[in-house]
């Protein structure tokens, strides 16, 4: 029910850089500035790379903080992939 597997390193993009190499896909779920900053890059990353084959999904947590920048196209949120529920949750990981 939790991870298990630790991964040190000795900076937070050296850090946020294994956890993007490692994944299959992403799932940010709520969480403070870390997970913020571990988002926005694997979005970034999706933006620039689009087609990479690593789907991004997020809870519905975050839309509000990220709609808030209006100047987020809305094709570029619509690679964020909302995870809502429990069925969300279950396409997202079959999608992998």
């Amino acid at each position: 029910p939790y991870v298990d597997l630790e991964l040190p390193a000795a900076t937070l993009p050296e850090r946020i850089g294994r956890l993007l190499d490692l994944g299959a896909g992403y799932l940010a779920l709520p969480g403070g500035v870390g997970t913020l900053a571990e988002l926005t890059l694997a979005w970034n990353l999706l933006y620039l790379r689009r087609g990479l084959g690593r789907p991004l999904a997020v809870d519905p947590y975050w839309l509000s903080l990220l709609k808030a920048h209006e100047e987020i196209a809305p094709e570029d949120l619509a690679l964020l992939q909302v995870v809502a529920d429990e069925e969300d949750l279950r396409a997202f990981l079959r999608s992998l």
